[in-house]
């Protein structure tokens, strides 16, 4: 959560009380989401700035003076802690029964949460980067003018949440081991969890912390990282401390990579000095990314090769299934050719028929007229005697009778 819209607010703050005074009343409690023994954590809002905050509620009848004392030194070095991997401190409250720390809301818990309730499914790539994003917080608190060391590395103290690129990791709690029992967390897991699995060997013969005893505790949680197991499960104090005192170690599963079981193994080394600072994990990783990025894009290439080749192939059969729809179509116009053929073939013997028939009847007009032409010659041969024996009758004959003579054939 970003604290550029306070920052004003806390370089007064800063100035005159070494870090902002949230009232209680400026606050919303709102769900607990964790737990410890010198805390619970609840999810709330900041109302002045309407931020979501985690809330934690110091339980001051732990707290004498003198811790009270320690305490506010601690907050005030906390405050001026700003760092993208490191949990960010908004302020405090410190009113007579209400004292709290208001930090940063982180949405997915602990890395403990994570891995315990298997509330995702963590990739080889999610893994290196949880782990390379809260080692560079660690080597921050290792590299300050003034070096800080964490003293309580463990997974319920790697907070997450969701970015753009995945996940963003924060370390939470550093500096508040010296004044308390137990860490408090944004964790729902049980507060009975210590310390134990994730101290180093010399930590156990009450021996100092130092920067080497917190890279140990860093070898821990990417164990867990890489097998998403609890370490230690159910073992008691003195199994634990007598297992690591011998210089044993949890055994690392072959299915993790060798790169990343090769860190595990120089981080919890048994003796401090044989262990890498914060610093070369960081370079290590930077190694094994490189080599990564190589084999990324080494079958990066092949992949476009094959994606060139699949390309190719899939517009040559492209291709070939037009050469074939198209020779669907020229087989099919092939066959309506050959039926349109067939239709002329047989309009065309049609045609010949009908040809054939009307020769027939040109033939018979033609008869007909020929038998007309000879009988028109006859008519007219026969036309011509009758006009011959005209000429010949008796003009006696046909002399009309008188009137007289007409009378007197009535009278008779």
């Amino acid at each position: 959560m970003r604290k550029s819209d306070v920052s004003r607010e806390q370089e007064t703050a800063e100035e005159e009380h070494a870090f902002l005074h949230i009232p209680y009343y400026d606050l919303i409690q709102e769900k607990r989401i964790g737990q410890g023994g010198f805390a619970d954590v609840y999810h709330g809002r900041w109302l002045p700035q309407d931020h979501e905050v985690a809330i934690k509620m110091i339980r001051i009848h732990y707290l004498d003076e003198k811790v009270k004392g320690d305490l506010i030194k601690e907050i005030s070095m906390m405050y001026r802690i700003h760092y993208d991997h490191i949990l960010g401190i908004f302020g405090a409250c410190m009113e007579p029964e209400k004292y709290a720390l208001i930090v940063e809301y982180m949405s997915l818990g602990s890395l403990y949460d994570v891995l315990k309730k298997q509330t995702l499914q963590l990739t080889w790539p999610d893994r290196w980067l949880i782990a390379g994003q809260m080692t560079k917080g660690i080597n921050y608190l290792h590299t300050l003018p003034k070096p800080i060391i964490h003293r309580d590395i463990k997974s319920p103290n790697i907070l997450m949440t969701n970015s753009l690129n995945g996940f963003l990791v924060k370390v939470a709690d550093f500096g508040l081991a010296k004044i308390r029992h137990e860490t408090s967390r944004q964790s729902s897991h049980n507060p009975s969890v210590g310390t134990v699995p994730w101290k180093a060997p010399e930590l156990l013969k009450m021996g100092k912390h130092t920067e080497a005893s917190d890279v140990y505790a860093i070898g821990v949680v990417f164990w867990e990282l890489g097998t998403g197991y609890e370490p230690y499960e159910e073992a008691d104090v003195s199994t634990i401390s007598a297992f690591v005192l011998r210089g044993d170690r949890l055994d690392i599963p072959t299915n993790i990579p060798s790169s990343f079981a090769e860190l595990i193994s120089k981080a919890w080394a048994h003796e401090p000095q044989k262990r890498p600072s914060c610093q070369q994990l960081l370079s290590l990783m930077r190694e094994v990314s490189s080599e990564l990025d190589a084999t990324k894009k080494s079958e990066a290439a092949g992949m476009t090769d094959t994606m060139n080749t699949e390309v190719i192939t899939k517009k040559v059969d492209a291709t070939i299934e037009k050469c074939e729809v198209t020779t669907e179509k020229i087989e099919v116009s092939k066959e309506d050719i050959e039926t349109v053929e067939g239709k002329l073939e047989a309009a065309s013997e049609k045609v010949d028929k009908v040809e054939s028939e009307v020769a027939v009847v040109t033939e018979n007009v033609e008869a007909a007229e020929s038998i007309v032409a000879v009988n028109t010659e006859k008519v007219e041969a026969t036309s011509g005697d009758d006009r011959t024996v005209t000429k010949t009758v008796d003009p006696v004959a046909t002399k009309t009778p008188s009137s007289q003579q007409r009378s007197s054939r009535y009278v008779l």
